[in-house]
């Protein structure tokens, strides 16, 4: 439904409240319009509502599960779907119920809790194909990227084969080390949907793919696409500007154009992180100021989040005491024919 549809249902649904206060229907139909324009509040509101006067909906139950997710309190929700879980034991959408608390719960980080859930939800229903993709996001959270290969394996044979599945599979082909199968999924995804601002984030993974093989002119076009597609965002600048500035080849390194794309990141994000300020010291190592690359280097060091990044940080800055960049490594063997 469009967004005046949903205007309309919440306009309709307000007329007949105004009769009848307790009409459960009415509540949660508006309820659920709420929740499509990302109203949570007043989904919620209604939810509430229609429960006290029918507290066995467990369809209000979900959809109030739903709005909390929408607000991101995902424990909250967990705790509808659970609720319309243990109210519906035989319901037609139990699958649906199990899903939904699934994703909540990986969402909290509980990766183990939601993997059970998308089990139940495939077992009452082998078809589920986003039950699928999102057990295979889980296992990929988890590290388990050939679990999360199978799952993105089935998301693609039952359903239509989306550029989101193709996109799934292949970032699991990149952390298996499989980086021409990857390419291959990659590719696909960006057929399906070329000029779909979505589909820059598999231009991104791609250029990553094509990186880790040392492709580096296929690299930048990949990443340059991406920021084409997707020029407000603060990622795109970001990935390009590290790339420019760290290439191990020379050719492809422009500490210039690095420097002027981590800034407008920075601008974008309205934030500048210990990434951020790192790409800043690349970017002016590239072009010979490591005195700058130094002074960015250490704002950077006071952001950082743990003893691996401190040690790593205080290396780059010895680096450029040294007047020497610091590089991505270049391919292994292995990578280059992967």
């Amino acid at each position: 439904m469009s967004e005046p549809e949903h205007d309309k249902t919440i306009a309709e649904c307000t007329e007949e409240l105004e009769i009848c206060p307790n009409d459960v229907y009415a509540l949660s139909l508006r309820g659920w319009a709420w929740s499509k324009k990302k109203r949570y509040d007043n989904a919620i509101a209604d939810f509430d509502k229609a429960l006290c006067w029918d507290p066995d909906r467990v369809d209000v139950l979900n959809n109030r599960g739903l709005a909390y997710s929408g607000k991101g309190e995902h424990l909250l929700a967990v705790a509808d779907f659970t609720e319309a879980i243990s109210r519906a034991p035989r319901h037609t959408d139990l699958h649906h119920f199990y899903f939904n608390r699934g994703r909540s719960r990986r969402l909290t980080g509980a990766y183990e809790d939601a993997i059970e859930d998308f089990n139940i939800a495939l077992r009452l229903d082998d078809q589920y194909v986003k039950a699928y993709r999102l057990r295979g996001h889980s296992w990929a959270d988890r590290g388990d990227y050939l679990r999360a290969l199978a799952d993105f394996d089935n998301a693609i044979r039952i359903g239509p084969g989306s550029a989101d599945d193709f996109h799934n599979r292949g970032n699991a082909w990149v952390s298996l080390g499989k980086f021409r199968k990857a390419i291959k999924d990659f590719t696909r995804a960006i057929r399906l949907e070329p000029n779909n601002t979505d589909i820059a984030k598999t231009y991104n993974s791609r250029g990553i793919a094509w990186k880790r093989k040392g492709r580096y002119a296929k690299t930048l076009a990949d990443y340059e696409r991406a920021l084409e597609l997707d020029s407000n965002s603060a990622q795109r600048h970001a990935v390009l500007a590290d790339f420019l500035a760290t290439c191990p080849k020379s050719r492809y390194r422009d500490g210039a154009r690095a420097l002027m794309l981590i800034s407008q990141a920075s601008e974008l994000a309205d934030k500048c992180s210990a990434d951020y300020l790192g790409c800043f010291a690349s970017a002016y190592a590239a072009q010979g100021d490591f005195l700058s690359a130094i002074e960015y280097q250490e704002k950077a060091l006071d952001l950082a989040m743990n003893q691996e990044e401190v040690e790593d940080m205080l290396l780059y800055i010895e680096s450029y005491k040294t007047h020497v960049p610091c590089l991505d490594k270049p391919p292994s063997w292995r990578d280059w024919w992967s």
